[in-house]
């Protein structure tokens, strides 16, 4: 389970790197294109990436492969990464944390009554 949540906010900060990359090359370029998976492979290592093509057959290339690396990153890595931390989730704990109120109890309020 803990590798699961380690995963899940890996690919999220992954997701922040592809907006930060994102933003910087509209910035640049003064044009709008999102990262897609095969163009960050090519850039993390082309070699592999051809040698990869290269040993797949044309049908698995094109009707498996190709269209899995023509998703944009952003959506890909925020998507598995909710994934992976909603399978990486605590079942079964005393109390409901979230994100933002953590897993403290609520506090109890005294009661006002008239003197």
């Amino acid at each position: 389970m803990v590798l699961f949540r380690a995963l899940g906010w890996m690919l999220l900060a992954l997701g922040v790197g592809a907006v930060v990359f994102d933003g910087l090359s509209w910035w640049s370029d003064g044009a709008f294109h999102l990262l897609v998976l095969g163009d960050l492979w090519s850039r993390l290592d082309l070699a592999s990436l051809t040698a990869f093509q290269h040993d797949l057959s044309a049908t698995v290339w094109t009707r498996g492969l190709l269209p899995i690396l023509r998703v944009p990153a952003l959506p890909a890595f925020v998507i598995a990464g909710v994934l992976f931390l909603w399978f990486g989730r605590r079942i079964g704990s005393r109390t409901d944390p979230s994100f933002l109120g953590g897993s403290r109890p609520p506090r109890r309020r005294r009661a006002r009554g008239l003197s």
